[in-house]
């Protein structure tokens, strides 16, 4: 028989009570902050999944599922013009996957645990004249248009991305979701580093 208490805990997390208890009618600004938070939190959660020794894989795949199918009939509940909690739904369950799918290796290759623990170093790093929101423009179009995919020829999540993105640059973004949405919403020069970028390329080929 599975753990009901992982189930329990991933199932009653602030986030999806939120998602539960609020009308798609009655997000506000502040619900949608509080929303945002829980969601950190949820992920967070998430992410720990596949790295623990207390549960047996059958567990937690067990438990991944009951979210999943939880999480979509949520996103069904939500309208589609509400985009931050339709967006927020959609990057769990591609987080949920990537557990999934990190669970099944662990399954196939019992040493992959081993090897995923070991960070990578790369001797690159972000210049002083550049931020991580600069990064984020890059990584969110390429993301958005399908750019990569992984050795199954399945498209590669934004998380995915972003994290080998992180790898590469010797950087970490607390909350990519978050650093995502902060440079898609901006008022002004919506894409400043791209635009620098095209500059660049427009120059060095008149040179």
């Amino acid at each position: 028989m599975y753990d009901s208490n992982m189930v329990k805990r991933l199932t009653n997390c602030e986030f999806v009570r939120r998602l539960r208890m609020s009308q798609p009618t009655n997000w506000n600004n502040v619900e949608m902050k509080r929303l945002g938070i829980a969601y950190t939190r949820f992920i967070n959660r998430i992410q720990q999944v596949s790295k623990q020794d207390s549960h047996s894989k059958l567990d937690s795949l067990q438990a991944l599922a009951r979210i999943r199918e939880l999480l979509i009939r949520l996103r069904e509940k939500q309208e589609e013009g509400r985009l931050l909690p339709n967006e927020l739904i959609r990057s769990a369950l591609s987080l949920v996957d990537f557990e999934q799918r990190m669970i099944y290796l662990q399954l196939k290759y019992p040493g992959i645990k081993e090897v995923a623990t070991q960070r990578r170093h790369s001797p690159l790093k972000i210049s002083k004249r550049f931020t991580n929101s600069d990064l984020m423009e890059v990584i969110a179009s390429l993301s958005a248009v399908g750019f990569f995919c992984l050795q199954d020829d399945s498209t590669a999540t934004f998380m995915q991305v972003t994290r080998e993105f992180e790898t590469l640059c010797n950087t970490s973004f607390k909350n990519p979701d978050n650093c995502r949405w902060a440079v898609l919403n901006r008022k002004n020069r919506l894409t400043h580093f791209l635009d620098t970028l095209r500059g660049t390329l427009v120059e060095l080929s008149q040179k």
